[in-house]
């Protein structure tokens, strides 16, 4: 019984692998990006972050938004 392989994989062959793995991660993390929109459609932040413009997060108030609140830069997605 032995803990190395039978035959060396050659470098091209390491890269292909670590090519598909870094294609896949970078799918997922791509499609679990999820954005949190205004009443006009206009993408204001990240979903798992307070809204910037009511100060709620999961329908709950976190914190009060003033007049003298920073103005939200809109996020195009």
């Amino acid at each position: 019984m032995t803990f190395a392989p039978p035959k060396k994989a050659s470098k091209v062959q390491t890269g292909k692998r670590h090519g598909k793995w870094l294609e896949l991660k970078t799918r997922k993390v791509l499609n679990s990006v999820s954005l949190q929109y205004d009443a006009e459609g206009n993408a204001i932040g990240l979903s798992h972050f307070a809204s910037p413009i009511t100060g709620e997060y999961k329908g709950r108030k976190v914190y009060s938004v003033g007049k003298a609140a920073k103005k939200v830069t809109k996020i195009r997605a």
